[in-house]
């Protein structure tokens, strides 16, 4: 069984031949549904075995709910993806011969799964996704979990894309075939991105300490130019931890995230992809119309 590795859900590969399976992968925003998710979808037909995911979306998940062909969660229920694998889920699946998964932690880990029958590679594994994945919920995620997340991490934003797909194959099937004993040279090249890692991380409390609550409950932070993934990731984090949300815009881009299970950011239309509690998109205003809507539903919740 072959793994295809998606790094935006906006720019889908060709549909591969066989039977597909699909996990942690969103449906695209805005434009990018009908470009990007629909023509991947028709392509595969009825090839498409399984679609698993957990990042809701307005219209193609209206359109799909009752499709046997795909298991779709919302976040409030499943703050990651590879719970959502199961024994069940890959017997429902049927034989495979090519896994989709989101290039994250939690969508390798769903692919580790499927490669495994819906058996996790360690007792922990479900539980440190959710940590990953959906921060400030309060799940806890493992040392071991943690270093390759910072791995990943920095692969994602120092590595080529052939030496960033070359690391997730060899992790991947190495986690799935033997997962407590992996090849010497793949160990020492995560451990040196973990240690890496930190160096990327450094100025992540600097930035946020720059950013200023513009509107009830929402702390903003804005930058020039586009922050790297992990960077930013870490800006959200503390940004929720101070506030009921928490911004970045980085010129026409703004990802928006919160830990509050008792907000729900679709509620705001101009904000096209994402989950429940975090979402994103381009703007032209910088940012300040939806900076606005997201502090009247501050305003609701505090009511």
């Amino acid at each position: 069984m072959r793994v295809l590795f998606v790094e935006q859900a906006s720019a889908l590969p060709p549909a591969p031949e066989g039977r597909v399976a699909v996990v942690d992968v969103a449906f695209a925003a805005g434009a990018g549904y009908e470009s990007s998710t629909l023509p991947f979808i028709e392509a595969l037909g009825d090839r498409l075995a399984l679609w698993v995911d957990h990042h809701e979306h307005p219209i193609g998940w209206s359109r799909y709910r009752n499709d046997p062909r795909f298991l779709l969660v919302p976040n409030r229920e499943a703050h990651a993806c590879p719970e959502l694998v199961t024994p069940e889920t890959v017997l429902r699946a049927g034989p495979l011969d090519v896994v989709v998964a989101h290039a994250d932690f939690d969508g390798l880990m769903s692919a580790v799964k499927f490669l495994r029958n819906g058996v996790a590679p360690w007792p922990s594994c479900d539980e440190d996704a959710r940590a990953a994945d959906s921060p400030g919920r309060g799940h806890t995620i493992s040392a071991r979990a943690q270093a390759l997340c910072d791995a990943l991490g920095e692969a994602q934003s120092t590595l080529r894309s052939k030496a960033r797909e070359q690391l997730r194959q060899e992790l991947v099937h190495a986690l799935a075939s033997t997962p407590d004993a992996l090849p010497s040279a793949l160990a020492q090249q995560l451990e040196t991105l973990r240690a890496e890692f930190q160096s990327t991380l450094a100025p992540a409390l600097t930035l946020a300490a720059q950013a200023k609550i513009e509107s009830t409950g929402v702390l903003v932070l804005r930058v020039d130019k586009p922050l790297a993934k992990p960077l930013k990731k870490a800006v959200l984090s503390d940004l929720e931890s101070r506030a009921e949300i928490g911004v970045v815009v980085e010129g026409k881009a703004i990802t928006v995230a919160t830990f509050r299970e008792d907000l729900d950011l679709a509620r705001v239309a101009a904000l096209g992809g994402g989950r429940s509690d975090y979402r994103f998109s381009t703007v032209d205003d910088a940012g300040r119309a939806i900076v606005a809507a997201l502090g009247a539903l501050v305003r609701d919740i505090r009511t």
